[in-house]
């Protein structure tokens, strides 16, 4: 766990907004192996507003892990076209050497994380666009 923290610990993150649903939201941008390992470990917690924008070089059925999380969150995977092909409700934290996490049925380009009750409130639902630059 030390490792990881520190891996997390003094990560820039470029700021982008982008519109999903009718929301717009501004965006954490994890776009490199360490931004996208340090991901939101760590912190307590997610502006109404945020969220986190994963951009992956290949599309592929890309897992995301909730490990060192301290609030669940829903994730929204999007195909090459930002449209979105899967979604998790409310990602439960993991803990301790339990290094599992949720996987899109669907390949994927980018991966959204929000606050756990965005997709439900916003009725996200599958084939929607997210509009954002790259």
């Amino acid at each position: 766990m030390c490792l990881l923290w520190l891996l997390s610990r003094n990560v820039v993150f470029n700021r982008k907004e982008i519109k999903i649903g009718k929301k717009r939201m501004d965006a954490l941008v994890a776009d490199t192996p360490r931004k996208m390992t340090a991901g939101l470990m760590f912190r307590k917690s997610m502006k109404q507003n945020e969220c986190m924008l994963f951009t992956f070089p290949e599309d592929g059925t890309h897992p995301i892990w909730m490990r060192n999380m301290r609030f669940p969150l829903d994730i929204v995977w999007l195909d090459s076209n930002r449209r979105v092909v899967d979604f998790v409700e409310s990602a439960k934290p993991s803990s301790g050497l339990d290094f599992s996490g949720y996987r899109s049925k669907t390949p994927s380009r980018y991966v959204i994380e929000l606050n756990a009750g965005f997709v439900r409130k916003n009725k996200i639902k599958i084939k929607d666009v997210a509009k954002f630059g790259v």
